[in-house]
């Protein structure tokens, strides 16, 4: 969730870690070796993902001649994710929106996106309005400091997130994760973004995947420690990609350590995927002569647009806030130009038709108080977001 705060950005520059190493030190040779096996199996993975979305599109294809794969793409954005939650619900809730509400084939999230992404991906009303309630109305102790001495460096972070713990504890259930493998199954995408900082290497995880093996594992579950193991591998996903570096606790999932989606990439569409990889050529393959169905990319993006100026002190702490602000807002402007760009040379190609929308918290907004996961905040944007869900310039199709 990466609206960094202040000061613990400025800790994590100021303090470098020592002491003991608290997880055992692996030999280069041995993580370049796990880089080897990750990158195979991820490989291997693109390329079956990639076949079922195209059968899952055929058959779909089969019931309507014009059918769009839609793609939802979730950006990070810390406490500002209220107002794609916001958006979303008032969508759904809209009877005569410009534009249907699509049920997502893919969905991808980074940071808070990753925690709305499984509610959008799902799509029901009902799980609409959760995740927006949930945004509207944070807990105290989502996020705290870990006391007087919350600035040592043998804290794995500054900050304790109990109540973030608590609150997915109770949303990644038996039924939730049933529901996402049963939509996987058919085909349906749900990916989340996060940043493997042994590998030093974006990772995305295949939710539906992740919900499939947390059955799997719940069903061989003797006890109630295995069933909570079985539910916490599912659950840190979650965390890991909206760990912010330094202030919220990183993650440990397969032996590697995690932390948030938006160090490496704070929106994902694709844009790694080698040309053979692509929706396009693998439906080429499989389907040769038939029409390729067009592509929809729907991206959210919760935040500005661009920075909003401001007059800014010479002081150390505040440059360097700011710079990594922008450094988060201009990364991702670059990355949906690149979309952009992608769109184009896949009709260029001959690979399908691509269609990109986007949208972001207009510039006329201002927070309602300072301070991050502020209610009245978290509140006016929600509001903002479903207002904007019903009116035609929400969403732009022009390059930023």
């Amino acid at each position: 969730m990466n609206r960094i705060p202040a000061l613990a950005t400025c800790l994590v520059v100021l303090l470098a870690a020592c002491g003991a190493p608290k997880r055992a030190v692996k030999t280069e040779q041995e993580l370049l070796a796990r880089r080897t096996q990750v990158q195979m199996f991820a490989g291997a993975m693109k390329a079956g993902i990639m076949e079922s979305l195209c059968r899952h599109a055929h058959k779909e294809r089969e019931a309507d001649p014009n059918f769009s794969l839609d793609i939802l793409v979730l950006s990070g954005g810390g406490d500002f994710g209220a107002y794609g939650t916001g958006l979303l619900r008032g969508w759904s809730e809209s009877a005569n929106p410009p534009m249907k509400l699509p049920k997502w084939d893919i969905v991808t999230g980074v940071s808070t996106g990753a925690l709305i992404a499984p509610f959008a991906y799902l799509g029901a009303p009902d799980d609409l309005v959760k995740i927006d309630e949930f945004y509207r109305n944070p807990k105290p102790d989502w996020v705290k400091t870990r006391g007087l001495l919350f600035f040592l460096p043998e804290n794995a972070s500054f900050l304790e997130v109990p109540g973030l713990e608590r609150e997915l504890d109770s949303i990644v259930s038996r039924n939730f994760l049933e529901r996402i493998a049963v939509e996987a199954a058919e085909g349906r995408v749900l990916t989340v973004q996060t940043t493997n900082v042994d590998d030093g290497s974006p990772q995305p995880f295949n939710y539906g995947l992740a919900a499939e093996m947390a059955l799997v594992n719940l069903k061989a579950a003797k006890d109630e420690a295995q069933r909570i193991a079985a539910l916490r591998r599912p659950r840190d996903i979650l965390l890991a990609s909206a760990g912010i570096p330094g202030a919220f606790p990183p993650r440990e999932v397969d032996g590697q350590l995690f932390v948030d989606g938006g160090t490496t990439s704070n929106i994902i569409y694709g844009g790694a995927l080698g040309r053979e990889e692509t929706f396009g050529a693998t439906w080429k393959r499989l389907y040769p002569g038939q029409p390729i169905p067009k592509l929809r990319y729907w991206v959210i993006i919760n935040n500005y647009g661009v920075s909003i100026p401001r007059t800014i002190q010479e002081g150390w702490p505040e440059i360097i806030t700011r710079s990594l602000e922008l450094s988060i807002r201009y990364s991702t402007l670059t990355s949906l130009r690149h979309l952009f760009a992608l769109a184009e040379v896949t009709q260029l190609r001959g690979d399908g038709e691509t269609e990109v929308r986007w949208t972001s918290i207009p510039d006329s907004w201002r927070p309602v108080n300072k301070g991050d996961f502020d209610e009245a905040t978290m509140r006016s944007l929600s509001d903002l977001g479903r207002k904007l869900a019903t009116e035609p310039g929400t969403w732009s199709t022009v390059c930023p």
